[in-house]
């Protein structure tokens, strides 16, 4: 602030001049720096109870949807665990059935014994071609196999399957009439039944 004395203007200072005594200064300070810091500790408390009032709507549908994926997370584990049980109680009936059908099948002649069986009988003139064997899987059923070749001639053919039918473990050996329908180079299928158990 200026003066005015006259034309001339003599500047003021600036300079503030303290007349309190040193005690009270420093209580003034003390005082001052007291409510300085209780009103940053106001502050710091309503800045930190709005920012918690703030995050209380994004807690609550965290919450929620923590709740709503432990439900679904609950449910999908009781379905699988359903489906595993009946894929389990499937593969075991499926093991049952395959072992009851070994235990059937420990007891019938293996095919390598009929099949060595039917080759050790003589075959002059007698080109076999194929077999079938079709093990019996009850009692009330017998077991069978199909012997395809080829004979020479009627006659040989005759005395081939007369030798099948000879054997101690074959009951029937049957042989088509149509299989003589030719002379030469007959394609024949025998059918044999029995035990084969050599």
């Amino acid at each position: 602030m200026q003066r005015r004395s006259g034309s001339r203007s003599v500047p003021m200072s600036t300079e503030l001049t303290n007349l309190l005594p040193t005690d009270r200064r420093r209580a003034f300070t003390r005082r001052y720096v007291l409510r300085l810091v209780v009103v940053a500790l106001i502050m710091l408390t309503a800045i930190t109870v709005i920012h918690g009032l703030l995050l209380l709507p994004t807690y609550l549908y965290s919450a929620e949807r923590i709740e709503h994926m432990q439900a679904q997370l609950a449910a999908w584990d009781e379905s699988v665990g359903s489906v595993e049980e009946v894929l389990v109680q499937k593969r075991s009936v499926a093991l049952q059935q395959v072992v009851d059908r070994l235990s059937v099948l420990s007891g019938v002649p293996r095919a390598s014994d009929a099949l060595r069986a039917i080759l050790a009988v003589p075959r002059p003139g007698i080109e076999l071609t194929g077999f079938t064997y079709a093990p019996a899987l009850s009692e009330d059923q017998a077991t069978r196999m199909l012997v395809s070749g080829q004979a020479d001639s009627r006659d040989v053919l005759r005395k081939y399957a007369g030798a099948l039918g000879d054997l101690p473990f074959i009951s029937s050996a049957d042989l088509p009439i149509s299989a003589y329908a030719k002379e030469r180079d007959i394609p024949f299928t025998i059918t044999l039944t029995g035990t084969f158990l050599p």
